[in-house]
């Protein structure tokens, strides 16, 4: 899977770290896991590394995965979202989603994970 993710309990923060070809495909499946997880959905508060990866899938695509996937389990909850990106494409997508992800989350992208990291904490 080129998307995992570990829980950092006592900063009560998400780490999730996308590696390789990443398509439409591997985020709906990450997605279903990651919120079966009850730890992330008490939390929801994660920092996104997709310094590594490289993005198949288009911004409408990621926008149906969030209103068929996201959405329903969210129930209201809302979220914060680290994303560190080095490529301009991993930019695209993440500006994407945040303007997607407005309805549930609060979201800042950055070039520096120590930055994304302490952002995430202030939050």
């Amino acid at each position: 899977m080129p998307i995992t993710y570990k829980i950092d309990r006592e900063n009560r923060i998400i780490d999730e770290k996308w590696t390789g070809t990443v398509s439409r495909n591997d985020l709906s499946e990450f997605w279903k896991k990651f919120l079966e997880d009850p730890d992330v959905l008490d939390i929801r508060r994660t920092l996104v590394d997709l310094r590594e990866s490289q993005i198949t899938f288009t911004g409408s695509q990621m926008d149906t995965l969030i209103q068929s996937i996201v959405l329903p389990v969210l129930k209201g909850r809302d979220w914060k979202t680290a994303i560190v990106v080095t490529a301009p494409l991993q930019f695209g997508i993440s500006r994407q989603y945040q303007v997607f992800a407005e309805r549930f989350s609060k979201d800042s992208i950055f070039n520096d994970i120590d930055e994304a990291r302490c952002w995430l904490l202030s939050q």
